[in-house]
């Protein structure tokens, strides 16, 4: 930028302003009605026309992940990613991996100087306003808890609390897409929308910058496996991702085994990760997590440190992969834990009705009880067999060859 340059730039998609906030609001399960506490927003704002062009409501604290989804959000809606994007100095956003995204979208950086409240005035009076117009109204709001002290128990917002994920989302879409988006704004004159279209007259819509919303674009926006984000591929074990062995077909080719491939996973799907194989990316899945329905990677680490503090093992063994499946598809979470699994599960149902979440198609978990199974199949084993149901995921492309692969990764 240039001491001449408008401070929020000069045409749509010049600047855009990205920031998260905890909401002022209680939420509860749709499923079980138990509080589940405050969401996390995540907006992207588009400085010129003060127009919001991305969304992210969640109950996972700031991350990589929450920029990225903001991202997919802006490109889904906009076909366009801006010329220079402005964060704070968060962790989220300082990492390797978004650098390298932007630098390959032909995006540019900028860090908000710290201890100087005035460069992130944009969103934070848009946060501002989106209390007063919208979540300071809906029940279970946490405005009065800013004076506790009057405060009864009666009235804590966690006891008032009735709204769910799903419905908040849409509320905050409403208010940003549709009431604040065709609200005149007092510096500008006009509204933010009026001010966006106005400004891609005049700049043009520049159709050469479109992005296509696509499966290598959702790809693109997964974190690498680390900072290197690179694995070594082994002809029969595939690549190892978190102490686990993901699969493809594709790796027993001599030109692909023994190199050093880029590797990505999805967060919204734990069984799966994506291997660039020959200019284009291969799914690769594990066999351990095959069929267990569809774990994010926040579900993947708490079931992981639970199984470990059960059985204080890994799983070495076909044996061990087996008692794994088991313990997912029973196991109970209680406490802070079913909290946690009840956030995930707002969160995946969410994203996956606006078909955005996981990349591919994951089958659902088929839950059943062990001793009833133990029990039928001493009975009549034959009659098991054949009425045993064949696993949702074997229809897949290629699935008929990961289950011939060794199930000797480590969980």
């Amino acid at each position: 930028m240039h001491y001449h340059t408008p401070i929020h730039g000069s045409r749509p998609f010049q600047y855009v302003h990205i920031d998260h906030t905890e909401l002022d609001i209680e939420l509860i399960s749709s499923r079980t009605s138990k509080n589940l506490g405050r969401p996390w927003l995540s907006l992207a704002v588009d400085a010129y026309p003060r127009r919001i062009v991305g969304i992210f409501l969640s109950y996972d604290p700031p991350s990589y992940h929450s920029v990225m989804m903001v991202v997919r959000d802006i490109v889904r809606r906009f076909k366009r990613l801006p010329e220079l994007v402005f964060v704070d100095n968060g962790s989220d956003f300082r990492s390797d991996a978004f650098k390298s995204f932007l630098k390959a979208m032909g995006c540019h950086l900028r860090f908000r100087p710290s201890g100087n409240p005035r460069h992130g005035t944009v969103l934070e009076r848009m946060f501002g306003r989106l209390n007063v117009d919208y979540i300071h109204g809906l029940a279970g709001n946490t405005k009065a808890t800013k004076h506790v002290r009057m405060v009864s128990g009666s009235h804590l917002p966690k006891n008032l609390a009735e709204w769910t994920l799903e419905p908040l989302y849409y509320g905050v879409e409403y208010w940003a897409t549709e009431y604040y988006d065709q609200e005149q704004h007092p510096v500008l004159g006009e509204s933010p929308r009026e001010a966006f279209l106005r400004g891609l007259r005049e700049s043009g819509s520049r159709e050469h910058l479109h992005i296509q919303f696509n499966r290598d674009f959702l790809i693109a926006t997964c974190p690498p496996v680390d900072r290197e984000g690179l694995r070594r591929v082994h002809p029969q074990r595939g690549v190892k991702v978190n102490e686990r062995l993901y699969h493809n077909p594709a790796f027993q080719s001599f030109q692909v085994a023994g190199q050093r491939l880029p590797v990505r996973y999805d967060p919204w799907d734990a069984s799966s990760v994506y291997v660039r194989v020959k200019d284009q990316w291969v799914q690769a899945i594990c066999p351990s997590l095959n069929g267990l329905g569809q774990l994010t990677e926040n579900e993947r680490k708490a079931l992981t440190q639970e199984y470990d503090r059960r059985y204080r093992t890994s799983v070495s063994d076909e044996q061990d992969a087996q008692r794994l499946k088991e313990f997912m598809r029973t196991f109970t979470p209680e406490g802070a834990l079913a909290v946690a699994f009840e956030r995930q599960v707002e969160n995946k149902s969410l994203y996956n009705s606006l078909q955005f979440a996981s990349i591919a198609p994951v089958a659902p978990l088929h839950r059943f009880s062990l001793t009833e199974e133990t029990s039928s199949a001493a009975e009549s084993p034959a009659e098991t067999r054949s009425s045993t149901p064949t696993n949702p995921v074997q229809s897949l492309p290629e699935a008929a060859a990961w289950d011939d692969i060794p199930d000797l990764d480590t969980f």
